[in-house]
């Protein structure tokens, strides 16, 4: 993309913003269909976005769902949850509605998670390829991969279900733009879709591309010949040599809430954002400065997001519901106290190294409630045949959660090391 190219694309939102305003005061909304975005966050968003997904399926509302779009951590999740369908579904001819309203939720895709959190995914990966990754980042990215495969088998995106749509987003570094995996389609409107690429691209790959966050993890080679490519947008004469080489990193830097599949065509927008808060604070050392210039693009770029989101769904031209880990909520609302949250849950790792039991049992907790209490405030969504009630009440007491949390934002010297639970 030109910079000019900035400016068209602030004037493609309010377009679009426009647009739905006017169908919705004439009355004409083509829109159906019940999406869900899972924000990225590493291990952290993934097992808050599960206590979300928990309380939809209480709720009657995870049958329903038309579109499951995700980037980074909400990306794991989404792919355990298609692969927990098709594990445990009765027969080919099962729907995922008809599977939603059958199985024990808890038992058949939140407990066997467990597992999955507790594989520490990043330190391998990290310190094996240290010396040279960045000249071959490829290396690093392989061995992530593998972490997935051992979740997620070998599976391709051709054997998700067709209904829900799974979108696993990346971010385009060639072109600029957001990067979709689903069984629909694979590449983005600049670049163009790849012929058979569902076909081609295993499931591992895509969630490894949408959860290779940087600097930590480089970009994925994305390897297919310009040729590959169909009803791409780009026509410059570098079209090809860019269709050459396409690069992906976390789909967390271009659209951390996944929102970009959802908002021109969904009835129903549901946003879990497991993004952590943006510090205030001052930083004098020049390398923590110049990462702070990366934290206000992001914290503004995400701005942007939120805003595209509620300016649509307040002028009516769809129905949002949207919860964050650190969100408001009133002082008596159920779950954890703003205080805990602000202080302790907010500022839990976002890595996929590997989540204690208790942390993984607060965080499910966490992510529950902060969609119940959500969906509470919209009317209709949720009733009072279906009561909110603690997932783990072992958890709740937060004097406790407070003194078994106090470290787990550490990245390293954590009692995860030693094999604590």
């Amino acid at each position: 993309m030109q910079s000019t190219d900035v400016e068209l694309e602030r004037l493609r939102v309010r377009r679009e913003a426009r647009r739905a305003e006017l169908a919705a005061h004439s009355g004409v909304n083509q829109r159906e269909g019940r999406a869900l975005c899972l924000s990225g966050g590493g291990y952290r968003a993934a097992l808050f976005h599960l206590g979300g997904l928990l309380r939809l399926h209480e709720a009657g509302l995870l049958a329903g769902l038309s579109l499951v779009s995700s980037v980074s951590g909400g990306s794991i999740v989404s792919a355990w949850l298609a692969c927990r369908y098709l594990d445990t579904r009765r027969d080919r001819d099962e729907s995922f509605a008809a599977w939603s309203d059958r199985i024990d939720f808890r038992a058949e895709v939140v407990e066997p998670f467990r597992a999955v959190a507790a594989r520490d995914i990043r330190t391998l990966p990290v310190l094996a390829t240290l010396p040279f990754n960045w000249l071959k980042p490829s290396w690093r990215i392989g061995l992530l991969e593998r972490g997935y495969i051992r979740a997620f088998g070998e599976r391709h995106l051709d054997e998700l279900p067709e209904c829900p749509s799974f979108v696993f987003c990346a971010t385009d570094l060639s072109f600029g733009v957001n990067w979709e995996f689903s069984r629909r389609r694979v590449g983005d409107y600049l670049a163009g879709y790849l012929r058979d690429g569902a076909r081609r691209v295993r499931l591992s790959c895509a969630v490894a591309a949408s959860s290779c966050f940087p600097p930590v993890f480089g970009p994925v080679r994305f390897e297919a010949a310009p040729g590959d490519y169909q009803r791409g947008d780009y026509r410059g004469d570098d079209g090809d040599a860019l269709r050459a080489r396409i690069e992906l990193s976390d789909g967390g830097v271009y659209d951390n809430l996944a929102t970009e599949p959802s908002l021109r065509r969904y009835r129903e927008v549901l946003v879990s954002d497991a993004g952590g808060p943006f510090v205030f604070e001052s930083k004098r050392w020049w390398l923590s400065r110049l990462m702070r210039y990366t934290q206000v693009i992001g914290n503004q770029a995400e701005a942007l997001r939120k805003r595209l989101f509620f300016g649509q769904a307040e002028s009516g031209s769809f129905s949002g519901v949207y919860w964050s880990l650190t969100g408001y909520r009133d002082e008596g609302a159920d779950g954890y106290s703003p205080a805990l949250v602000r202080e302790v849950l907010g500022r839990l790792r976002t890595d996929l190294d590997r989540f204690l039991d208790v942390e993984f049992e607060v965080l499910v907790n966490h992510g529950y409630f902060a969609a119940h209490d959500a969906l509470w405030r919209q009317n209709g969504w949720v009733s009072e045949t279906s009561p909110a009630v603690w997932p783990y009440p072992d958890r709740a007491d937060e004097n406790r959660v407070r003194r078994w949390l106090r470290r787990s934002h550490a990245r390293v010297l954590h009692r995860r090391w030693w094999g604590a639970s």
